[in-house]
């Protein structure tokens, strides 16, 4: 390890370790819902499939299978327990995808604004920190942030394509791409190439930030006066490539079994309109907007000045950004419309929007930070602020589990269902009645009645039982009062 790269190494280390811990340990990630159980042993072929279910679905429909097997067959050996290793084995996937995505945003930072390891860190820790911090509310105890979904599920569906795309869009700032990295096939242009393709065909509604953002960057290199078509393919050919993949993907998704289901009944517009409202509604409870009054009042700073030479790169990098924010809004309500408007206010979808409010902020930091140099003493303050006002003992976060039920009583009741399954597998039998929570009137979610055949694959599948055996769920309110859950 270099010396001089110590300290960007010992901050990618750590915010492993935290996440790690987080994920592990204070919010584990943890097998409840149906979802959970049917698509962690139900690996997909890794290409788009036309008329499919989930046509592009790739990266959450292989990833999650991968981290069930691993956390079967290796971590579980190890700890000797299978919904532990699930957790450990999930936890360790999302916080591998976010210390590399800080460790992006590090080194967006040294390179675009010139600022040194120290600065480039703390940095890197405020915007970390920012996504625990947006949706904070004095006093509350189911606090959301911008890693927060809805189920372990949605983790692999929502939360890693996000971050992904929020990766890739830091490494094409700071990494020009049309300049020969695909010219010939080398491990870093590999890496790259699979790193879009999972980017890409992941989830429709968190790809947008990468489509977005490509678009915005081709806009800006339009040259109006001597535009001609093919020269500019030609100029900015694989940027050009990766818009026309996103394309395609959305045209995959739009013919797809899924959009096709769930499409809303009725009037499109009406929908939109009912959509854009409750999006805008859900912002109103959120502390970007005093990030980008911050931005704001420094553009205004900027524009009234001359001769700034810290202000073009500042200028740059936030109109970019800030150009993207309304396409983004745009582009969520449009697509939670024709499905289901609660899609748009929802954390886990909202994260390119406010992903774009943080960097233009953190562009906003390091600009008055480059003209006022001594005003850096304050960042391991404001670091340690954060910190503390996140972690206050007067709020907390929501569990990322359908309906927020707790995680301890999540893997009580599926671990209960486990060892039932066990016990018959153990006793020779081919059929199983299991009591589990009375959920809602259509098909008993979180725990569906077609449940049961889900999870005996999953659990033959994963080596737990021998064989797979008919599982049939019946609702029992009195588990309800038992685990302190409401009766839908």
């Amino acid at each position: 390890m270099k010396i001089k790269n110590f300290g960007e190494n010992f901050t990618v280390i750590a915010v492993f370790a935290a996440m790690f811990l987080f994920f592990s340990q204070v919010h584990p990630i943890t097998l409840f819902d149906g979802d959970d159980w049917n698509v962690i042993s139900d690996a997909r072929p890794a290409l788009p499939k036309w008329g499919g279910w989930n046509p592009i679905k790739i990266l959450p429909e292989t990833f999650f299978p991968i981290c069930g097997y691993i956390a079967a067959y290796v971590v579980k050996p190890i700890i000797g327990d299978y919904l532990s290793a699930i957790t450990i084995t999930a936890a360790l996937i999302l916080s591998f995808f976010i210390a590399i995505y800080i460790l992006l945003f590090i080194e967006f930072v040294k390179k675009i604004f010139g600022v040194n390891n120290f600065l480039a860190n703390l940095t890197g820790i405020i915007f970390l920190l920012l996504h625990f911090a947006l949706f904070l509310r004095h006093n509350a105890q189911d606090n959301i942030y911008l890693f927060h979904t809805i189920d372990a599920n949605c983790y692999f569906n929502y939360v890693i394509p996000n971050i992904l795309n929020a990766a890739l869009v830091l490494l094409i700032v700071q990494l020009d791409i049309t300049k020969n990295i695909f010219s010939e096939v080398t491990p870093r242009s590999a890496a790259l190439f699979f790193a879009l393709y999972l980017g890409i065909f992941s989830n429709i509604l968190n790809s947008n930030l990468l489509g977005i953002f490509v678009f915005i960057e081709l806009l800006s290199r339009v040259e109006r006066k001597n535009f001609k078509l093919k020269n500019f393919f030609g100029e900015n050919k694989s940027l050009c490539v990766i818009l026309i993949f996103w394309l395609i993907s959305l045209l995959f998704e739009a013919n797809g079994g899924r959009a096709k289901n769930f499409a809303a009944d009725g009037d499109y517009f009406a929908n939109v309109i009912q959509t854009a409202t409750a999006f805008f509604n859900s912002l109103s409870h959120n502390h970007g907007l005093g990030l980008m009054i911050f931005s704001i009042v420094t553009v205004i700073f900027i524009l009234t000045r001359r001769g700034d030479s810290e202000a073009k790169i500042f200028l740059k990098v936030a109109a970019k950004f800030a150009a993207c924010v309304p396409f983004l809004a745009i582009y969520t309500i449009l697509v939670a419309a024709r499905a289901d408007m609660n899609y748009a206010t929802r954390a886990d979808v909202q994260f390119g929007l406010f992903f774009c409010i943080m960097v233009i902020f953190c562009a906003t930091l390091l600009y008055w930070l480059k003209k006022f140099p001594q005003t850096a003493f304050i960042l391991p303050i404001l670091c340690f602020a954060l910190f503390t006002w996140i972690f206050s003992g007067k709020r907390s976060y929501s569990p990322s589990t359908f309906g927020n039920v707790p995680e301890q009583i999540c893997a009580e009741i599926s671990q209960s269902i486990i060892d039932q399954i066990i016990a018959a597998d153990r006793a020779g039998l081919d059929k199983i009645t299991i009591a589990v929570p009375k959920g809602d009137d259509i098909d008993n979610w979180p725990h569906p009645l077609y449940m049961g055949k889900n999870i005996s694959r999953t659990l033959c599948n994963h080596g737990i039982i021998s064989r797979r055996i008919e599982v049939i769920f019946i609702p029992d309110v009195r588990l309800n009062a038992r685990y302190c859950l409401p009766t839908q």
